[in-house]
């Protein structure tokens, strides 16, 4: 017997005891949405994973998946998944020529219950700047920042955050932050490749007890040894 035969049979042998008796699959997904937070434009091709089980009685069979855009291909298993296993739908977005924010619809069609499911992809594109002199004006060797000026009063409603990117061939990490008490800082990406726009998140945690001082500043120092002062303005 050929191989595609003794597959086929293998396909009978899963499904006619589950449609003897009226079984059916269920996918459950553990996320239906996946929040990609900010995506570099120049960063490349990035792979999104939703995880799914089988909670049904029956084998799973994912019939067909598609897209609301050619940037999103759907990558998934076509042999049946089995009652109470796993699988995943993997997704490839491409953020090229696509600056802003998103929203990607991913549509599941199966033989379970339900038929059919829809899943989102959202995030935001960060487009690389088109004068980067002129948007990013002060620099810390090869890393460009957007602004020198942290203002507490705005970070008291709201972070506040910094907009950076590195202009060199070589990857750039922060290494060090020095920061009066009463401000938290964190940064993404950890480490930015070669024109990978990354950002500083600012924020207050300070009250109405705070002490501040004209000396106070933010102080940032990059892998390539170079240090960046930020002025604190009230």
């Amino acid at each position: 017997m050929s191989r595609k035969g003794k597959t086929l049979i293998y396909f009978i042998m899963l499904f006619i005891p589950a449609l003897a008796f009226g079984q059916k699959a269920k996918i459950a997904f553990e996320k239906n949405t996946i929040d990609a937070g900010l995506v570099q434009e120049t960063g490349g091709k990035i792979t999104y994973n939703f995880k799914f089980v089988n909670k049904g009685k029956a084998p799973l069979l994912i019939k067909y998946v598609e897209t609301t855009c050619g940037c999103t291909v759907p990558k998934w298993n076509r042999r049946p998944i089995l009652p109470q296993d796993s699988g995943t739908i993997s997704v490839v977005f491409n953020p090229k020529d696509r600056p802003g924010t998103f929203s990607k619809k991913i549509i599941v069609y199966t033989n379970g219950n339900p038929p059919n499911l829809v899943l989102k992809l959202n995030g935001e594109v960060v487009g690389k700047p088109a004068d980067i002199d002129k948007e990013y004006p002060f620099t810390a060797g090869e890393l460009r920042v957007n602004t020198d000026t942290i203002s507490i009063n705005q970070l008291k409603t709201k972070q506040q955050i910094v907009n950076m990117i590195n202009t060199g061939k070589k990857n750039i990490s922060i290494t060090s932050i020095v920061k009066p008490d009463y401000l938290e800082v964190d940064y993404t990406p950890f480490t930015m490749e070669k024109g990978m726009i990354g950002n500083l998140i600012i924020r207050y945690t300070g009250n109405e007890n705070t002490a501040f001082s004209p000396a106070d500043r933010l102080v940032i120092r990059t892998s390539q040894g170079e240090s960046f002062s930020f002025s604190l303005v009230y």
